[in-house]
């Protein structure tokens, strides 16, 4: 694969189509500044498909089409198109060549083809993804990528690894997988809130379907009984009506017979109407014919009059052409006397414009020579004064070139002094901060004793209020246990109060329990019940068995309980309890002030912890103002070593400048004398130029008079002659009219005697054709009459059938009733059942068994009284569940096609993380190596190392770049000089090419800031990649040029256009190529 070829049209400078033609190998482009070699540049990566208008030098993508100069208009559209030899299937398209093009259009609008098909953008980025070819590749690189490359965030320079591992593929599915992921899980969110919203509808739903069935059902047998009470009416209905068609069939019958009568009449008087119009026709065609023939005689008559006017004209005219024929015989006679006079003028006249002439082609050859002469003086001066004004520009250049080169020396040696101010500042300041730097560490490490301090006397204080907060647990436990005895004996001393209010009179047994004074026995563990539930029902103890009941573990016996025992057992406990809570509360307030100590202390120790971190922060700031004072000497001391390196350079160039100024001076002293001698020449030849032209002017002014006579003389000879034909065209044309004169009146005479016997046959047919008119009409009389009669009886059966029209009419009315009560019925089932009387059987619901019209309209009243009882009724409820619970199933099925989706998206995102984690990492160790490598090459030593910043996570880890030109200490890349950091950035590109080469590469003036030595090096590295990759080298450098297979000049011949050069080495002839095709040598 290669790039076969670049074509422009209306891109920024290039106006016309323009279109370069590449071979393997290196090809350069040069030219002036400002002649439009980096809109090469640029046009190839706004193809591949660059974005950033910035980046290709504007403020909006419309910027990139042609504005058009003072003579040019601007153009409505920009195109570029990019031509790769496919025929090794590099790209995953099966065609011999790849063609991707992109135009943009003023209205904003732009279009992306590959192979001339539309495509999006999407598609051309994914086809060249992974190829090392792109906007963004390290294959294009542009003015400013060299110190982007370097000194661009560790980041940011892995974009060139990504794509030397050939893992921006991945990337980009990883980004892909990564969205599609974040939406599978929102989409999972929003069909869990769906599923359990449709959940909870589902259950409101059901019911109002029940419901809604229930009415269905209750409806459909209402239905069935009104359209049964439908079909018995519209049996009844049905049976009224035959009986009306039988009257009306018979009515009509009669009815037919009257009209069977009147159309036999009518069929006469049809027949009859057909012969008179036949007589009718005939009458009138007679004296249509009679009209015609006395048309004829009129116009015959008119005929043989106007012929025997046109033999009176005709004699007279005869009359008149003779005359004019003896004029025109004595006019040719004087016109060919004229003729013969002029000609012989005309041959004299011409002898003297030939001797005129031969004289002045004699004088205009002198003065050729003449010119010739002054024309060749004056290019000799016109060169030389070009040659001078060269020179003076020349000249003029070198001075200025003098005094800014003397500027620039004064700029350097102010820049110099400034340098060495600012390295003495900067080392005032450095002793300064290595002072502070010390005294600052020193309190570090005081406030760090003091948080130590305060951290163990909180740890102390806390172990005490753990010892303190355990022994008040303690009291709270005994107090506890005291209370509930408390509640107890409360509780018992109630029970005993309230049995000797209501049980007074009891047995004697029970006055034995209750005056018990023992206490309670072995295998008593306490009331089944709490005592204050026994006596919520107040009906006498006595009555119940089981009033009172004990749960014991032994044998029963009596239960002492003396009640002034349980009162002294109270009094022993609250005694207790308030000695207990004594205790209590001076634990409580020695906790108290534990913890107001441990406040205290937390407050001292979060004061000096915030101390230290102030502390430390100021340690950390003034060691990174002391790195930075470092980094500036460093800067400095390069900066000065590249000032004095400058200075000397400028010296030997200004002796090189006043050298080139004293030999244009030499040269110009040389052109003015020559331009001296060649006008002294051309004085002497002007004399003699004005005496020629003089007597040139004399011959052309006796030439035009002699010239003007012949002109004259040929208008009035043409003009004779014209007169002359004119004269003899008449002659001939009056005597042919007198022979067409004479012909006309013979022919006329013989049409008149034809007309007057036609005239006479014509009049014998008038008087034939009135005889039959006559007899026409007679008959036409007789049929009249008959036809009459005929109507007379047609009207006489058209009043029978009036009277009968009347009767049936009667019962079409009847008719018409039963057909009204009829489409009542079926109108009112049809509106409220949808159900059509007159639809066929099958469609109607069948009863099991004959039913009565008053029973089932009882039964219709019953089931709509039930219907109106469901009142409001969901009818949709039923389709609503149906398709709720069908949403619901489905919903449930997305549910966990959306989990397995999640998860199968998790696992390809692993996949592609371990497949571009590995190939990254293989890719990284091998650009390492050869960096360091090319490194040392294009220094002659030195070390280079390349190294991730965090090594755990390599995919997205940024890209740290130390060097170590000979000589130097290894370093960071960004303290290098301007030269240093361009031959290691082409290290950097050439590292990533050996390891991942790509099939073309750009190179945008990366060897403005080499020098010579280190532009030998660059050159050198070309051959070892020209066998697997073709460079197009955009360069002012000759060096550099010399390496190239084919060089492309751009030149701007007209302002504002670009246009395309070619020069073959080994030539000094320059050959421009044409607009549509240039071709490269």
């Amino acid at each position: 694969m290669y790039f076969k070829k670049l074509e422009l049209v209306g891109f920024k400078s290039f106006m016309h189509k323009t279109v370069l033609n590449f071979e393997p190998g290196i090809t350069a482009i040069v030219g002036p500044n400002g002649c439009g070699k980096s809109n090469i540049f640029d046009s190839i990566r706004w193809v591949l498909g660059e974005q950033s208008v910035k980046s290709l030098r504007g403020s909006q993508m419309e910027d990139v089409i042609f504005n058009g100069t003072d003579s040019k208009p601007a153009l409505g559209m920009a195109e570029v198109s990019l031509t790769f030899d496919n025929r090794g299937r590099f790209f995953a398209i099966d065609d011999d060549e790849l063609i991707v093009t992109r135009r943009v259009f003023q209205s904003g609008e732009s279009d992306y083809l590959i192979n001339r098909a539309p495509v999006r953008l999407k598609d051309i980025l994914d086809l060249l993804m992974g190829t090392g070819i792109g906007a963004e590749s390290y294959s294009l690189v542009a003015q400013g990528k060299i110190d982007l490359i370097l000194s661009s965030r560790p980041e940011d320079r892995r974009l060139v690894f990504d794509e030397a591992a050939g893992i921006t593929k991945y990337k980009s599915q990883k980004r892909e997988a990564l969205r599609k992921l974040d939406e599978t899980e929102q989409n999972l969110v929003r069909v869990n809130d769906i599923v359990t919203e449709v959940k909870r509808q589902i259950g409101s739903l059901e019911r109002q379907a029940s419901k809604a069935r229930r009415y269905k059902e209750t409806f459909e047998e209402l239905k069935t009984k009104e359209i049964s009470i439908g079909l018995i009416q519209k049996e009844a209905l049905r049976k009224q009506k035959y009986e009306l068609g039988l009257s009306l069939d018979n009515f009509q019958d009669k009815e037919d017979a009257y009209a069977q009568k009147i159309k036999e009449a009518e069929e006469q008087i049809a027949q009859h109407a057909i012969s008179i119009k036949t007589w009718e026709g005939r009458i009138e065609a007679i004296k249509g014919e009679i009209i015609e023939l006395e048309h004829a005689v009129s116009r015959d008559a008119q005929h043989v009059q106007f012929n025997h006017d046109r033999l009176f004209e005709l004699e007279e005219n005869k009359l008149k052409l003779k005359e004019q024929v003896g004029q025109a015989t004595q006019r040719l006679a004087q016109d060919e006397e004229k003729l013969n006079l002029l000609i012989d003028e005309q041959i004299k006249v011409k002898q003297a414009i030939a001797e005129k002439t031969l004289l002045l082609e004699k004088k205009e050859k002198e003065f050729n020579e003449v010119v010739a002469s002054i024309k060749t003086s004056l290019e000799r001066i016109a060169d030389s004064k070009r040659t001078i004004l060269d020179a003076a520009a020349k000249t003029t250049q070198a001075r200025n070139e003098i005094t800014d080169l003397a500027a620039k020396e004064q700029i350097y040696l102010a820049r110099k002094k400034r340098l060495e101010i600012e390295r003495a500042k900067a080392q005032e300041e450095k002793a300064f901060v290595e002072e502070g730097l010390a005294r600052v560490r020193q309190e570090v490490r005081e406030t760090e004793t003091s948080a130590v301090h305060y951290s163990e006397q909180i740890t102390q204080l806390n172990s005490q209020l753990v010892d303190r907060n355990r022994a008040l647990s303690g009291l709270e436990d005994e107090i506890a246990g005291f209370e509930k005895q408390l509640l107890t004996m409360q509780s018992y001393k109630e029970f005993l109060d309230k049995l000797k209010i209501q049980y007074e009179d009891i047995a004697t047994s029970m006055n034995a329990v209750v005056h018990l004074d023992k206490p309670l026995p072995e295998g008593i563990s306490g009331l089944i019940i709490k005592v204050k539930d026994i006596f919520k029902d107040d009906s006498p103890l006595g009555a119940s068995p089981a009033g009172v009941t004990v749960k014991v573990s032994g044998e029963a016996k009596p239960i002492d309980l003396d009640e002034q025992r349980v009162t002294v057992k109270i009094v022993q406990i609250e005694e207790k309890i308030k000695s207990i809570q004594s205790i209590r509360s001076a634990h409580q307030a020695q906790i108290g002030q534990l913890n107001n100590d441990i406040l205290a202390m937390q407050q001292k120790l979060q004061e000096t912890q915030l101390l230290l971190a102030n502390k430390q922060a100021v340690h950390q700031n003034v060691e990174v103002q002391l790195d930075k004072l470092n980094e500036e000497l460093q800067v400095i001391g390069i900066e000065l070593s590249d000032v004095s390196s400058q200075l000397s350079e400028l010296n030997a160039t200004m002796v090189e400048k006043k050298g080139c100024l004293q030999t244009l001076e030499e040269e110009n002293k040389r052109k003015e004398t020559l331009i001296h001698d060649e006008q002294k020449n051309i004085e002497t030849s002007a004399g003699l130029k004005e005496e020629i032209i003089v007597r040139i002017t004399q011959i052309k002014t006796e030439l035009d008079a002699l010239a003007r006579r012949v002109a004259s003389e040929e208008n009035t000879l043409k003009s004779l002659e014209d007169d002359y034909q004119q004269d003899k065209d008449a002659l001939n044309a009056l005597e042919g009219q007198l022979k067409e004169g004479e012909r006309k009146k013979g022919a006329l005479a013989d049409e008149i005697k034809g007309l007057e016997a036609r005239i006479i046959e014509t009049r014998k047919s008038i008087e034939c054709k009135n005889a039959t008119l006559k007899t026409t009409g007679e008959e036409f009389a007789l049929m009249s009459r008959q036809l009459k009669e005929i109507s007379h009886d047609i009207e006489g059966h058209r009043q029978e059938i009036e009277a009968l029209k009347d009767s049936v009419h009667s019962l079409q009315m009847q008719d018409k009733e039963l057909d009204f009560k009829y489409s009542g019925i079926k109108e009112r089932l049809l509106q409220a059942y949808k159900v059509d009387l007159d639809a066929g059987a099958q469609e109607m619901p069948v009863l099991a068994e004959p039913i009565e019209e008053e029973v089932v309209s009882g039964q219709i009243q019953a089931l709509r009284e039930k219907l109106d009882s469901y009142g409001t009724v969901n009818l949709v409820a039923i389709e609503e569940y149906d398709e709720l619970k069908k949403r619901y199933d489905f919903l449930i099925q997305q549910q966990g096609d959306l989990g397995s989706a999640k998860e199968s998206l998790q696992e390809a995102i692993r996949k592609i993380n371990q497949t571009t984690k590995k190939m990254f990492l293989e890719t990284f160790e091998k650009v390492s190596v050869e960096f360091k490598n090319y490194f040392r090459l294009l220094f002659n030593g030195g070390d280079a190392q390349l190294f991730l910043i965090d090594e755990q996570n390599p995919l997205e880890s940024g890209i740290e770049i130390i060097c170590r030109p000979p000589g130097k200490k290894l370093q960071n890349v960004l303290l290098l000089s301007g030269g240093e950091k361009s031959m290691s950035a082409i290290a950097l590109i050439f590292a990533v090419f050996k390891v991942k080469p790509a099939p073309f590469c750009i190179l945008d003036e990366i060897d403005a800031a080499l020098d010579e030595a280190n532009v030998d090096r660059f050159g050198r590295l070309f051959q070892e990649f020209i066998k697997d990759s073709q460079f197009i080298v955009i360069t002012h450098n000759k060096r550099t040029i010399a390496n190239a297979n084919v060089m492309y000049g751009i030149t701007m011949e007209e302002s504002g256009v670009s246009k395309i050069v070619s020069v073959k080495f080994g030539s000094t002839r320059k050959e421009p190529l044409k607009e549509e095709e240039p071709v490269a040598v």
